[in-house]
């Protein structure tokens, strides 16, 4: 046994702890600022109470855009985000053409795409519309071709849907539109009583003046006062497509062209 006083032979010293408990005590000893940290996370949070907004227009600056970015950031970029959306739906809807009373297109005449943009205009205003995108003439596609090199799927696909209600073409091309099927004769839309007064301007497919309306296929343009007026090609011939929705615009743009 040890003579030692302090040990009284369980491993103790006079003060009833072992050896190690002051090695364990200076293990776990805080220092002065672990101390202060759980102090202060001891203490009342003085915001918990109030609402997030309240609390970050009371913080200092300094720490102003961390609580933001914390707990604003997110929702903040969502709304943005919805309200980017709904604009540019709303944008989209406002500036978004509307569906035309009368689509007339032209065959090999991409050239004269001003001349037929004014000539929409004006039939426009003399129908009464206030919105001249109601009528819409293009000359932009090409059926001259072997079906899979040009716009002829194209074209049947739109005066299918009725997409065309007109088309118009020099004498190669309008002789084609025919052949594709593309064209109603007048006799379909018109009476005879009315063909009767356009007779010196009925053709029949190749573009020969007929005067028997029941053999017209469609109108010589070059006895149009309108389309010479604006400038475009008389060596074009017109007819009637897919007019079943718009007969009566139909109707009236062939009376504003003014054949004689």
């Amino acid at each position: 046994m040890s003579d030692d006083p302090r040990n009284d032979g369980t491993g103790n010293d006079g003060a009833g702890k072992k050896p190690s408990d002051d090695f364990v005590h200076e293990q776990y000893r805080f220092s002065e600022e672990q101390r202060n940290a759980i102090a202060e996370l001891a203490s009342t949070n003085e915001y918990v109470h109030q609402s997030k907004w309240t609390t970050f227009r009371q913080l200092p600056r300094s720490q102003k855009w961390p609580f933001f970015v914390q707990h604003f950031l997110l929702a903040t970029v969502a709304v943005l985000a919805a309200v980017i959306v709904v604009v540019s739906l709303i944008v989209t809807y406002a500036t978004k053409a509307p569906n035309p009373v009368l689509s007339v297109q032209g065959f090999g005449v991409a050239n004269q795409s001003q001349k037929l943009d004014s000539l929409a205009s004006d039939f426009a205003r003399s129908a009464g519309l206030k919105d001249s995108r109601l009528i819409q003439i293009s000359g932009d596609m090409n059926i001259e071709g072997n079906g899979y090199t040009d716009d002829s799927t194209k074209a049947m696909a739109m005066i299918t849907a009725g997409q065309i209600n007109m088309v118009f073409a020099g004498r190669k091309s309008f002789a084609e539109a025919n052949k594709r099927g593309y064209v109603s004769k007048p006799t379909e839309v018109m009476g005879r009583t009315e063909l009767a007064k356009l007779g010196g301007s009925l053709v029949d497919a190749d573009g020969n003046h007929v005067s028997d309306p029941a053999k017209a296929v469609g109108f010589d343009l070059s006895r149009s006062a309108t389309w010479k007026a604006h400038g475009l090609k008389g060596d074009a011939f017109m007819a009637f497509s897919n007019v079943q929705k718009t007969k009566g615009y139909a109707l009236r743009f062939v009376r504003y062209l003014d054949f004689s």
